[in-house]
């Protein structure tokens, strides 16, 4: 039988620890050669000016867990204007203002599709559990103090993450919406322990951190990179958050792989896709930083190695980082898991996905 799993079933299951643990097993499986992932690929079609139809596709397999995992999104992006600052959104216009995004597990003894999941949870739930794996190895062991960018839909799982990691005293978040800030900031002094303020400035953020951490979908820099001071550590989910100069005074670049992503688009666009001009603050000579997320987790290449660095770990567009199926394949097993242990989800004949005729 072949399962499938709406975002409200992952929801019922998944939780930060189990991800923390399964990211970076695999991350180090990755780091010593034992898992395989095919670079993210991207398929852009013009639609109107800053809009475009994006087909996105990544795999990749992790045999400790014996799945291979494939995640695909169609959607479609605009580059919009938010309260003064460009970013970059994917429209709702799938029958009832809805978004495509699937992942299907699949068993790589019997080459049988396990489960078809709804994405979302789980595509922001690897998110932040890779950003805790990357600051559980590059921040200074003694952070305590955070400042925060963003209360959207990604910034939950980052703070869950990091107090996982950190035994955390303070948080400090900046976002520009003031309502979903006031709203996100009680939520979290609901759930934790730990001090939770409202920063009215940009540099509130940065400054007294131990970590910076950026949830934001912002094609503009959302802090000076000037503003960074020796032994802070920096988490970015996608490189327009980030100026030149964060990346220039960044010790270390951690990033997930360094297999480029891949991008098409029609020859005849009149346009580049949007994302193409925040990408361009990184140059090569940057690359004698990075480091592999994998190879430090698996001690193949070294992470923080003294307290006064400057360390940043980059997310999609930052040098060659971009997101990994075998992300997907852990966390993906997890779901599975535990929903067939609790009988959730729909079960549907494994012919309907499988043939008789060879291929």
């Amino acid at each position: 039988m072949t399962l499938i799993l709406t975002e409200d079933d992952i929801e019922k299951i998944i939780e930060m620890p189990d991800c923390l643990r399964v990211i970076e097993e695999t991350f180090r499986d990755f780091g010593l050669g034992q898992a395989v992932s095919r670079p993210r690929s991207h398929t852009y079609t013009h639609l109107a000016p800053g809009t475009f139809y994006n087909f996105k596709s990544m795999d990749g397999c992790v045999p400790r867990y014996g799945v291979h995992a494939l995640r695909l999104s169609s959607e479609v992006l605009q580059s919009q204007d938010h309260l003064g600052k460009m970013r970059e959104e994917k429209l709702p216009l799938a029958p009832g203002g809805r978004y495509v995004g699937l992942i299907i597990l699949f068993d790589i003894n019997t080459t049988e599709p396990l489960a078809i999941m709804q994405e979302a949870g789980l595509q922001r739930m690897r998110v932040g559990a890779t950003s805790g794996v990357a600051a559980k190895y590059l921040s200074r062991q003694d952070a305590e103090i955070v400042g925060l960018f963003g209360s959207g839909w990604q910034a939950l799982p980052q703070v869950e993450a990091l107090a996982r990691i950190r035994p955390l005293k303070l948080l400090k978040v900046f976002s520009l919406n003031p309502v979903n800030k006031k709203i996100f900031a009680r939520k979290l002094s609901e759930r934790f322990q730990f001090e939770v303020q409202i920063a009215e400035e940009p540099r509130d953020v940065v400054a007294g951190s131990d970590i910076v951490a950026c949830a934001t979908n912002s094609s503009e820099p959302v802090f000076d990179g000037d503003w960074l001071v020796p032994g802070q550590h920096v988490n970015s989910l996608q490189a327009g958050e980030l100026d030149v100069r964060t990346l220039e005074r960044a010790d270390i670049i951690g990033i997930r792989a360094f297999e480029k992503s891949l991008h098409f688009q029609q020859k005849a666009s009149p346009e580049s896709p949007f994302n193409s001009e925040k990408t361009k603050r990184y140059n090569p000579s940057f690359d004698g930083k990075l480091r592999a997320l994998g190879d430090i987790v698996a001690g193949v290449a070294p992470g923080r190695v003294c307290d006064e660095e400057i360390t940043l770990f980059g997310g999609s567009g930052t040098g060659p980082s971009s997101g990994l199926g075998i992300q997907f394949a852990a966390v993906g097993k997890v779901a599975y898991d535990l929903a067939k242990a609790r009988g959730l989800g729909i079960e549907l004949p494994v012919n309907l996905f499988t043939q008789t005729h060879h291929p």
